[in-house]
């Protein structure tokens, strides 16, 4: 389940407003982890780049304090309203290429130490007044640039430091620490730890009902990670239920002609079809797919996988009539977006 949760500087806070649509694998249908994202555009060609060409780059790594004067330096060289999309830019710049340079002199030490970790570790460690917030954001970005550069020790490292300052800052229960948390869950699962990323999930989980109650959608995207996770363990029963009990929470608040059910349907029919559940594999996928042809129409090209995987599950379970019905809307659907059946 993906959700576009900014991440952007308030007063107090991290806002955590979320859209209410989910994007998923069109091909296997199975939901994608929801990204709570530092706000930011692409990198874009900037002229006035003098400070990146001409900053110095030591052996040893570099500190949350010099990040910080980048950030400062470029933000106060603007105006409104591109400031603070070219600081942000120039920043994720600095980060790339003073990260390339420490990768590079620490590879021969095979060193697993980030200098994120000793951020807040200690009560002592408290930094200056009212600035936990103000670290906790950047720490928060500089963990987004190293996930999106595959960089997940330095990413991890500084999830974790933001979440220490987070927690110093608004306290362990607050919507914030659940965003944060949140990435740290995505992260996980990302690097394979389904383990670590459920931990992680059952405690969004838990700040969000405390916050919202049972029945609101945020809860509903968490409980859908967990049973996305839950079937990444093999758990698929544990799985089905959650995401039978997310489809209701969907069509009570969305309809049930919405496009999040339909996503939430194909992965409980996944789930029910890896227990060997065939039949109620079938009916999922076909309650999914009546809603995909409502809200997309007969000849997208999900429309077409999903109909292709009801002909191979019909056939497997000896309908061949119904398979054949299914291969040849399948067929049509490929032919008008010019692919190969």
């Amino acid at each position: 389940v993906k959700y576009q949760n900014s991440a952007k500087k308030n007063t107090r806070t991290i806002d955590l407003a979320r859209s209410d649509s989910i994007d998923y694998d069109s091909e296997t249908g199975s939901a994608i982890g929801s990204d709570f994202s530092a706000k930011g555009s692409d990198i874009s060609d900037f002229s006035n780049r003098d400070w990146l060409d001409k900053s110095s780059f030591v052996d040893e790594s570099f500190s949350l304090e010099e990040v910080l004067i980048e950030k400062s330096t470029a933000i106060g060289k603007h105006e409104q309203p591109v400031k603070d999309v070219q600081a942000t830019e120039e920043m994720e710049l600095f980060i790339e290429k003073r990260f390339d340079k420490l990768l590079f002199d620490t590879a021969k030490s095979h060193t697993t130490k980030f200098y994120y970790d000793e951020l807040f570790a200690s009560e002592d460690d408290v930094g200056r007044e009212g600035g936990e917030m103000d670290m906790a954001m950047t720490l928060h970005q500089i963990a987004q640039i190293h996930r999106r550069g595959h960089r997940h020790s330095a990413a991890l490292s500084a999830y974790n430091a933001s979440l220490r300052a987070m927690k110093r800052a608004l306290g362990e229960g607050h919507g914030s620490t659940a965003a944060i948390l949140g990435n740290i869950a995505n992260l996980y699962t990302e690097m394979g730890d389904f383990d670590q990323a459920f931990k992680m999930y059952q405690e969004v989980l838990g700040i969000e009902t405390m916050h919202f109650g049972l029945s609101h959608p945020e809860v509903a995207v968490t409980l859908h990670n967990i049973g996305t996770i839950e079937c990444s363990r093999g758990r698929y029963k544990e799985g089905a239920s959650l995401f039978t009990q997310v489809a209701e929470m969907q069509k009570i608040r969305y309809g049930d002609q919405h496009l999040t059910v339909a996503v939430t349907l194909a992965c409980l029919a996944d789930a029910h079809e890896k227990l060997g559940n065939t039949r109620s594999a079938i009916k999922s996928y076909e309650e999914a797919l009546r809603i995909r042809i409502s809200a997309l129409g007969k000849s997208h090209l999900d429309v077409g996988r999903l109909t292709h995987k009801l002909a191979r599950l019909a056939s497997d379970r000896g309908d061949y009539r119904l398979a054949e019905t299914y291969a040849n809307r399948a067929s049509e659907t490929y032919k008008a977006n010019k692919l190969q059946a």
